[in-house]
């Protein structure tokens, strides 16, 4: 179904920080189209194509978010109005029968305006049979959770592409290994190892594979052990105390810091495995993010603006924090070294997250939405339809944006200031 109204009235245009949908499009407003496309070249050429893709994945969820409310409000009768990306001043618009669409001065979000959305929006009487007040609540349900179901869907595809089309690089265990990278301050770069060594023996225990340098390092947290290593051709003893780390499911394991140098192969799964690691990824993401909000999440967070700048390990404490949209375009970019099925993933994970997210049933997110609809109708009896008085929940619509901003704000900052390493 198309989603553009089929009229005979000519395409119309919006000036920059204009709502007349006559005015002509201002001549400035190109060079803001080409200034962004001018700095995703130049994020590509100068930082990272891996970046630069990641913030046009960003950008398209974002879009297919908004798409999801406008395509059911359209589908259940309602009447959109607008639908734009961005915020602030409009840059380019145009107007396809009563839709006007089109691009903000500042990328940090879309919106759709659909009519009526609660008792504090008035609707002209012509079109109060589109308004979404007045629509079933079932089609209210169904627009008003259709940006998160848009969330859930991209993560399907997502993981069924990173999994089965793209394919996943592993590192097959028994395969036998030279040292392939030394992490910088860890355990292994204290003791001298070399990319290019042989790791023989750790106290008297053979290493011929991968596994068993997985096996032998576990246990041996904060233990200085002996390492039979050859360099050059020539055996070389050397000293070495991994570092102990606990894990999320909360086993501690040691440490040592190394990649072995070992060609991975690429792992294919079948047609519904991206399924599977949706189901899998949404318990981990709740986890996750009532790690993350919670008092000690939250402590984390404020704590770490007493530090000065500098990376935080991804498996460190600090790094539990909450992490804005920066980090999480970063800690993607980041994943693309292992090949580019880890940045689908992690952007799978971030689409997840965002759908929770939006549930939350808190104004002005789509779960506040959700809940003063389900509300309605459990009051609803005999044919009398209750309404939410909107005004009383504006207090808990501004506390929630005021904290979700704060939250947003310093993790941006910490982000910058101390970006989080994988």
């Amino acid at each position: 179904m198309t989603f553009f109204a089929q009229t005979d009235e000519p395409t119309r245009h919006v000036a920059l920080g204009d709502n007349d949908p006559d005015a002509d499009i201002p001549e400035g407003s190109i060079f803001w189209v080409i200034g962004f496309i001018a700095a995703l070249a130049a994020v590509w050429v100068f930082v990272s194509p891996a970046l630069t893709l990641v913030i046009v994945g960003l950008v398209l969820m974002i879009f297919l978010h908004e798409l999801g409310h406008f395509m059911t409000a359209r589908w259940t009768g309602m009447k959109a109005t607008q639908f734009f990306l961005g915020f602030g001043p409009t840059l380019w618009s145009f107007k396809r029968g009563e839709v006007t669409y089109g691009l903000k001065a500042i990328p940090a979000g879309a919106f759709v305006r659909i009519i009526g959305m609660n008792n504090l929006d008035p609707v002209d009487p012509v079109d109060a049979d589109r308004a979404y007040m007045n629509k079933s609540y079932p089609r209210r349900m169904l627009v008003i959770t259709a940006g998160s179901l848009m969330h859930f869907l991209q993560a399907i595809v997502l993981f069924s592409i990173a999994l089965t089309v793209v394919g996943i690089q592993r590192i097959q265990p028994d395969q036998e290994f030279l040292v392939g990278t030394v992490v910088e301050d860890s355990a292994a770069e204290a003791a001298g190892l070399l990319p290019g060594d042989e790791i023989v023996s750790i106290d008297g225990t053979p290493i011929p594979t991968w596994a068993d340098m997985i096996d032998a390092v576990g246990p041996l947290g904060d233990q200085t052990v002996e390492l039979v290593i050859v360099r050059d051709g020539a055996e070389q003893l050397v000293e070495l105390t991994p570092t102990l780390r606990t894990l999320e499911d909360g086993t501690e394991r040691g440490f040592v810091g190394i990649g072995p140098d070992i060609e991975p192969v690429v792992e294919r799964e079948g047609p519904f495995a991206g399924v599977r690691a949706f189901g899998e990824a949404v318990p981990l993401t709740l986890s996750g993010l009532g790690q993350a909000f919670s008092p000690t999440g939250l402590t984390a967070l404020f704590e770490a603006l007493g530090n000065g700048p500098g990376e935080v390990d991804a498996t460190s404490e600090e790094a539990q924090r909450p992490i804005s949209i920066v980090g999480a375009a970063s800690v993607t970019a980041q994943s693309a070294e292992s090949g580019w099925a880890q940045p689908l993933l992690v952007l799978g994970s971030i689409n997840i997250a965002v759908g929770i997210i939006n549930l939350v049933p808190l104004l002005p997110l789509d779960g506040g939405h959700a809940a003063i609809a389900t509300y309605e109708r459990i009051r609803s009896r005999r044919g009398k339809r209750h309404q939410v008085d909107v005004a009383k929940l504006l207090p808990v619509a501004y506390a929630t944006i005021m904290v979700l901003g704060l939250i947003g704000v310093l993790s941006i900052y910490l982000d910058i200031t101390q970006p989080i390493q994988l």
